[in-house]
C-alpha cells in the first residue's frame, strides 16, 4: 500500500528521470484523454525541454492513443495531427475501433 509520502517520493522520482533524459534528448508530458465529437478522442503531448523534437512528440502521443485503445481491447484509428511550436506540441486525434475492423469495412 502506497503512503501519501510514497506517491510524492515516486512522482518526484519520475520528473527527476524525465528531466534527466530531457538534457539528453527531451521527454514529454501528455494531456489527459479528452472526449471530442463523434466517438473522437484527443491528447496533446508537450515538450518539456526546447530538445525535444516533433517526431518525438508524435511518437508520445501515439503511444498513449495506442495504450488508451488498448486498454479497451481495441486499436487506434489515428486521424489528425496538428503540430504547433509555441510552445512545442503536438494534438493527436483518434477513434478506438474493434480489433480487425478496417476503415474500408466501416465504409462500405
Amino acid at each position: 500500500m502506497h503512503t501519501s509520502e510514497s506517491i510524492a517520493h515516486l512522482r518526484v522520482g519520475a520528473l527527476t528521470a524525465c528531466l534527466a533524459t530531457a538534457a539528453l534528448a527531451g521527454c514529454a508530458s501528455t494531456s489527459d484523454i479528452k472526449v471530442g465529437e463523434q466517438d473522437m478522442f484527443m491528447v496533446a503531448a508537450t515538450g518539456v525541454s526546447y530538445t525535444m523534437s516533433i517526431p518525438a512528440l508524435t511518437a508520445a502521443a501515439k503511444e498513449k492513443a495506442y495504450d488508451f485503445c488498448g486498454k479497451q481491447k481495441m486499436k487506434a484509428d489515428l486521424r489528425q495531427l496538428i503540430r504547433g511550436w509555441q510552445p512545442m506540441q503536438v494534438e493527436l486525434y483518434f477513434r478506438c475501433q474493434p480489433e480487425g475492423a478496417s476503415l474500408q469495412a466501416r465504409l462500405d
